[in-house]
């Protein structure tokens, strides 16, 4: 007899069955009459993927609690779903402007969640932990500085500052002169395209992070397709209404999504645990690939600028 685990009756397995399947076929596609019905069905497709990420974020593993080593990635799956749960939001409000924000965050957090898992080691994560303390470093010292200007004298508010930085310190295993000298731009010596690249996402990195990445800084082209309207002359006048999400968005998100699950499962818990859920998310991949080219198929007839 194998003394492998039987997962069959992992508390896992029995929330991944308790979510429902947005099951499609071809008729059902052929009954849709405009772009609404394909965005009802992506976010359905989405809100199953959350569902499967929302079961990992509350998946500890063998230890009733993360050490911090392990909460970098379990955390940063609870950010995934939060993330997802914000695209969602926004799409189904039909605000596609800030859809592209949510989408972009979605890339990245899954991007982080698959490299800390596949370089783990405590080294990589107190890189990834120092980084995120710039800020507060910073703002350290320039308290620091106005307090040594009036001689001392601490106001109320900075005496909070200084305490919840220094929690955040020490929750985090940390003390300010860790980051003495700390000068690294990026956490384990890459940018983010770098990282991605070597998850063999690089590809994916121009239109799920730099392209949206125009939405969240406010550059030109943002402005330009989302906040103006012209009529070809070079002169523009405002536009305040949103622009119409596009199911593309929250498929793409959800592919994404599977990939950290994926991962993560065989973090937390092993091969087996991993191997365990893979069926599920193979199905639900499957049919976001069936969306995908169903919608394609309902695109390539249509001239554009048209209707939906």
């Amino acid at each position: 007899m194998s003394d492998a685990p039987d997962y069959r009756d992992h508390p896992v397995l029995h929330a991944f069955n308790e979510i429902e399947k947005n099951l499609f076929n071809d008729e059902d596609i052929a009954e849709f009459v405009d772009e609404d019905d394909f965005n009802r069905l992506g976010v359905s497709l989405l809100v199953e993927a959350g569902c499967y990420v929302c079961i990992a974020a509350n998946t500890l593993g063998e230890h009733e609690k993360w050490d911090r080593d392990t909460a970098a990635i379990g955390g940063n799956m609870v950010r995934l779903y939060k993330m997802i749960s914000g695209l969602l939001d926004q799409t189904t409000q039909r605000r596609r402007d800030t859809s592209f924000i949510f989408a972009r965050l979605v890339f990245e957090t899954v991007v982080t969640i698959r490299y800390l898992i596949k370089h783990f080691s405590p080294d990589l994560v107190a890189s990834y932990v120092k980084s995120s303390f710039k800020h507060e470093v910073k703002l350290r010292k320039t308290i620091e500085k106005n307090i040594a200007a009036r001689r001392g004298v601490v106001l109320p508010i900075e005496d909070r500052m200084m305490k919840s930085i220094d929690r955040a310190f020490a929750s985090s295993g940390l003390d300010p002169s860790d980051l003495n000298g700390y000068r690294e731009r990026n956490w384990g010596g890459r940018n983010l395209y770098e990282k991605a690249d070597d998850l063999g996402m690089g590809d994916a990195y121009l239109g799920a992070f730099s392209g949206p990445s125009l939405a969240v800084h406010g550059a030109w082209g943002d402005i330009y397709s989302h906040c103006l309207q012209t009529d070809g002359d070079s002169l523009f006048s405002p536009n305040t209404e949103w622009g119409y999400p596009r199911p593309q968005l929250v498929t793409a998100s959800a592919k994404l999504c599977l990939f950290a699950i994926d991962d993560y499962f065989g973090f937390v818990g092993g091969p087996e645990l991993q191997k365990a859920v893979q069926e599920h998310l193979s199905d639900l991949a499957t049919r976001l690939s069936a969306f995908d080219q169903a919608h394609e198929g309902y695109l390539s007839p249509k001239e554009w600028p048209g209707t939906r």
